[in-house]
């Protein structure tokens, strides 16, 4: 079973309304099975490998245009606005209103301020959200590798933005 060939399935038609049973078919595997090895091989259930890529394929429309966040769920593979801001709060820590408030705020700042410690934060927060597109790449190539070295997920919801949000 190549593992990493599903997982560039899964991230190549990611914004596809995906499960695992049409994973299956298109890889003519068991269900019950699929499920198993992708799991053995990655760490992840296929749903919530689904649900962190599409997560994170969400984020640059949310801080970069002004769409909808249901047009945004809609194209990133949901049915439903409360699934998706569920989802993004799970993996992310924040509702995505929130997330688009904090990081256009933080776009907004690097222009406006000149306080280093206020730029510092806000780089390392930008880089944290290109971190994580690395991190779920690193999955795909590891496992094509047939490594056991998986890059530790960035910590999203661990960031401190608390101050960000009072401006």
């Amino acid at each position: 079973m190549d593992i990493s060939e599903i997982c560039k399935y899964i991230v190549d038609n990611i914004n596809c309304d995906i499960n695992v049973k049409q994973i299956s078919d298109i890889f003519h595997y068991n269900k019950s099975y699929l499920m198993r090895k992708f799991k053995e091989n990655t760490g992840f259930t296929i749903n919530e490998f689904l649900n962190e890529c599409r997560v994170y394929n969400s984020t640059d429309p949310l801080i970069y245009t002004n769409n909808s966040i249901l047009k945004i769920a809609l194209t990133n593979g949901y049915n439903s606005l409360e699934y998706y801001s569920e989802k993004f709060k799970d993996i992310i820590g924040t509702s995505p209103l929130k997330f688009r408030q904090i990081y256009s705020t933080m776009l907004k700042l690097i222009q406006t301020t000149n306080d280093p410690k206020k730029l510092k934060y806000i780089k390392i927060a930008l880089q944290e959200i290109k971190r994580y597109q690395e991190y779920l790449n690193s999955i795909s190539d590891t496992i094509k590798q047939n490594e056991n070295h998986i890059i530790t997920k960035p910590k999203i919801k661990n960031l401190k933005i608390s101050y960000l949000k009072k401006e």
